[in-house]
């Protein structure tokens, strides 16, 4: 029963899920519909289960840099600048959080600064450093070292011609070609990728409703 009893309820909340969705009139015999059932019975312990997978994560992190910063491993000082933010930024949130009716508007405006004066700033620099890593790796993969990387290569400057403004200074039919570029071969691509994801998705979904896959038990039988 171990086993049975996971596979009925992944079932049967598979069912539900799906007939949600595709199904807008009631249940026979009763007023309920499966969009009220999803939606009344279902997404609180969605709920309720993605708060425990958050706080286990946040635990297990915490665990871990505590860690580092008790046998003062290299880069700790990092470990610590973590740890304090997490205390601080958790504290002042679960505080506003829970003091809704009444909450403090110093705590709020700390909360906003924190956010828009550190978090925000550093955000931005770190995307701005993976611009040279993104360059690096442009660099090595558009080596023209057979007709793919070339393909690539060219598709790659086209794009990058047609996308800065230099490019129509050059010639006025760099934006053109970009245009065309994203928008045809592109978008086809994409498309494709996203198709076989989804055939990909719902062969995974039939696999755990079916009890085919149990994975998700501890165990591949």
């Amino acid at each position: 029963m171990r086993r049975e009893v996971p596979l009925i309820i992944t079932f049967v909340i598979g069912v539900l899920v799906t007939l949600s969705y595709i199904v807008s009139g009631s249940i026979p015999g009763t007023e309920m519909t499966f969009q009220l059932i999803t939606s009344r019975y279902l997404n609180p312990w969605n709920m309720i289960i993605m708060a425990f997978a958050v706080g286990l994560a946040s635990a297990n992190l915490f665990r871990i840099h505590v860690g580092y910063v008790t046998r003062k491993r290299s880069g700790f000082i990092n470990s610590v600048a973590m740890l304090a933010a997490m205390i601080i930024f958790g504290v002042v949130k679960t505080y506003n959080t829970l003091m809704t009716q009444s909450p403090n508007a110093g705590l709020q405006s700390f909360e906003l600064k924190i956010f828009n004066h550190i978090l925000t700033p550093l955000g931005g620099a770190s995307f701005a450093l993976l611009a040279f890593y993104l360059a690096s790796a442009s660099y090595r993969a558009f080596r023209a070292r057979s007709w793919e990387a070339a393909t690539l290569l060219v598709g790659a400057i086209l794009v990058m011609l047609g996308a800065a403004p230099i490019g129509a200074l050059i010639w006025g039919q760099f934006p053109v070609i970009q245009k065309w570029l994203m928008d045809v071969p592109n978008v086809t691509g994409q498309r494709a990728i996203i198709m076989g994801a989804a055939i990909g998705g719902f062969a995974t979904s039939l696999r755990l409703l079916l009890g085919i896959d149990r994975g998700y038990l501890g165990g591949g039988d």
